[in-house]
């Protein structure tokens, strides 16, 4: 990787680290005026973003964009699926069963709670 292209990779990343601030989206005409540089030099940050899956641009009133970032399972806390030393059993599970009444799930959640009286 080039140099610029590390610091475009480097600062799209600070965009990004700015838009997720922004839970329902910013728009693009505030998000440069908020970042302080111009248009065209947040279009580009934001095409690249936007090229690498992690943003998306809705067209908003006003001739401008709506912002949002990409919420993935790769973006999620790992540790939500987890309850003391224990996976969720749901991730790999090939049971059809009924959440309501599933013995595994059920054990999960109870260890999950004294895991937090702990």
């Amino acid at each position: 990787m080039t140099s610029s292209a590390e610091e475009l990779a480097q600062k799209a990343e600070q965009v990004l680290a700015h838009i997720k601030k922004h839970p329902d989206g910013i728009l693009q005409s505030d998000l440069w005026k908020e970042l302080g540089t111009d248009s065209r030099t947040c279009s580009r940050l934001l095409k690249h973003l936007e090229d690498a899956g992690k943003i998306i641009r809705e067209p908003s009133k006003g001739g401008t964009f709506l912002v949002s970032w990409v919420k993935t399972e790769k973006n999620s806390d790992p540790m939500l699926l987890m309850a003391g030393d224990t996976i969720l059993p749901c991730v790999a599970c090939t049971e059809e069963c009924d959440v309501p009444t599933c013995k595994m799930l059920e054990d999960w959640i109870y260890e999950l709670v004294f895991a937090e009286m702990e």
